[in-house]
């Protein structure tokens, strides 16, 4: 029976053929680490633990292949760690995206009266959930204290206020109301006012009407007319300009355009 080449081969050479694949699982590890974001230390990882082990199991036992089979080792949890987040980054968004839309359609929905106690510079009292006498429009800011986009919305809305108050003939006037989600209305008046605005509080045990009952995204900010129908409901923290218009009345459901 004729001899393989390998059969041929001298000792030396075998030897040789083994040891130049020795840093094969290392630089294998060494890839699928750095492209683990990418999700290719799925395959890379695993190619590098194999090749390692075949050669631990030749007998090359070198440093350089046990820090292979490491390295593929770490770069294959990585790779899993990574997908894990990848996917809950990816659920948190789809998920953001249907609470907007279905924030938005709320907009024309009239509310049930209701009445609410109301933490402000007077204390505690009682009062309807709708804009004040005099006010066409309440606009309630969904948060939770302690959040960077919800002090974002605060410190926008702060600004609006003051821009509102300074050409009050212009504009109409708007009343605002902050809801507190998770935590007390005195730690809510106090993140508020830190931020620059000095309004009425609810703290999350306050009992709201449908749809205001179903706020899961956080900052959410809704305008609510006169006639406690919702002019606007949006997810997030907005510009100044946008807050404005939503103030202002410029979003409202049977608004018009300003005249020259």
């Amino acid at each position: 029976m004729p001899s393989t080449d390998e059969e041929d081969l001298h000792p030396a050479d075998h030897a040789w053929r083994r040891d130049r694949f020795a840093a094969g699982a290392l630089i294998f590890g060494f890839a699928g680490l750095l492209s683990s974001p990418l999700l290719l230390g799925l395959a890379l990882g695993p190619l590098g633990m194999r090749s390692g082990i075949d050669l631990w199991r030749a007998r090359v036992r070198r440093p350089v292949v046990a820090a292979g089979i490491v390295l593929s080792f770490a770069a294959t949890v990585a790779s899993i760690a990574a997908a894990l987040l990848w996917g809950a980054v990816l659920t948190r968004v789809l998920l953001s995206r249907d609470v907007m839309r279905e924030t938005e359609k709320w907009r024309g929905t009239q509310i049930a009266e209701t009445s609410v106690a109301v933490t402000d510079a007077l204390g505690s009292r009682t009062r309807a959930l709708a804009p004040a006498e005099g006010s066409p429009r309440l606009v309630i800011l969904f948060i939770e204290a302690g959040t960077s986009p919800c002090a974002d919305a605060i410190r926008t809305l702060a600004r609006v206020s003051e821009r509102i108050g300074d050409d009050a003939e212009n504009a109409p006037r708007a009343e605002f109301l902050v809801v507190e989600q998770r935590g007390s209305a005195a730690r809510a008046r106090e993140f508020a006012l830190d931020h620059g605005l000095d309004v009425g509080v609810l703290s999350a045990d306050a009992t709201l009407p449908p749809p205001l009952d179903g706020v899961f995204a956080l900052p959410t900010i809704v305008v609510i007319d006169r006639d406690r129908r919702i002019e606007a409901a949006l997810v997030g923290s907005r510009t100044i300009e946008e807050m404005e218009r939503l103030v202002t009345g410029a979003a409202a459901i049977d608004a018009r355009p300003a005249t020259p």
